[in-house]
């Protein structure tokens, strides 16, 4: 079942959206038999959708939106996205996601990642098949994205990055994702070039947006509510937007090393994030997701008023409803 199914943003496309999860849970047909049983385990829960859901509604603003070719693209970004969250977890060593074991967990590291390069795999073969050279490039070009972003998340020295360097890496680890979903299925449906174009704004904006909440959450949620456990990236020394700017607001330059090591104790866990929690940095960081919300709102104002902006409009509220 997906979450947030309170929304009203998935009506437009709900026909579109429960096809897609029958499809996923096909994924695994014909494959080895711990593939099968991953796949089950990934998909029985698939969570919010909310990639494949812009894919189906920004479809809709062009002049063709064939829906066997919208839904093999929604299918495959969405593969995408799980394959580099199963690849994900096994670097980050999470055990939990969504409040259910990790396919690590659940298996080994192992099994693990060859299940992510099957995901990818499958993935692009659907992508293979798509009409538009153009799009199959886009998809391509988000798994670059992940992976560099990956890339310098694990190989990045061990001090505080600024905030122009935190900013790129998501946008290449989270908002190329949600803008090719974006602008990869409005190329699909042959829209005209400026809503494209104002579709693949939003998207880059809603990810910015979506990734700073994530990071905000894990330093001032509710474990049971946010489905991971609150403080990892804290515990791995990976600073974070309200990390970055805890130190800018105490002015404790001792700080920012304190973050970035690994290898911290429980007792120096929570100081850090009752040190965090306490500085104005997490509101401060709300606040940068907020201003994203609103660029994506403004790109919107270009494209025509029907009930699928008013939708995407919704997505974007709730994206960054938790940080409010």
């Amino acid at each position: 079942m997906r979450g947030a199914t309170h929304s009203t943003f998935y009506a437009p496309v709900e026909a579109e959206l429960h096809e897609l999860e029958r499809r996923l849970l096909d994924v695994g047909r014909g494959g080895h038999a711990t593939f099968q049983a991953a796949v089950r385990h990934l998909f029985s829960s698939p969570g919010k959708l909310l990639r494949p859901t812009l894919v189906f509604l920004s479809a809709r603003f062009g002049t063709v939106p064939d829906r066997e070719i919208v839904l093999n693209l929604a299918q495959s970004l969405e593969l995408v996205h799980t394959a580099s969250l199963v690849h994900d977890d096994i670097v980050d060593r999470a055990d939990v996601r969504r409040n259910v074991p990790t396919v690590n967990a659940m298996w080994s590291d192992d099994v693990a990642l060859i299940v992510g390069d099957y995901l990818f795999a499958k993935a692009y073969a659907l992508a293979a098949v798509l009409p538009k050279p153009e799009v199959i490039a886009i998809v391509a070009q988000t798994v670059f994205a992940l992976c560099d972003g990956e890339l310098n998340e694990v190989t990045m020295e061990r001090r505080l990055p600024t905030e122009d360097a935190y900013l790129e890496r998501i946008e290449l680890k989270t908002a190329s994702l949600y803008a090719a979903c974006c602008q990869g299925a409005a190329l699909l449906a042959d829209a005209e070039p400026e809503h494209v174009a104002a579709l693949g704004a939003y998207g880059t904006s809603l990810g910015l947006a979506f990734q700073i909440t994530d990071d905000v959450l894990d330093v001032a949620g509710d474990e049971a509510d946010f489905g991971k456990t609150v403080g990892r990236e804290l515990a791995e020394g990976m600073a974070t937007l309200p990390m970055i700017y805890a130190v800018d607001e105490t002015g404790d330059r001792s700080l920012g090393p304190r973050i970035v090591s690994p290898g911290k104790s429980p007792e120096e866990l929570r100081e850090l994030l009752r040190i965090i929690r306490d500085s104005g940095g997490v509101e401060r960081a709300r606040e940068r997701a907020l201003s994203f919300h609103d660029d994506a709102v403004a790109a919107l104002a270009a494209l025509p008023d029907r009930p699928e902006r008013d939708a995407l409009r919704e997505i974007a509220d709730f994206v960054v409803g938790r940080v409010r």
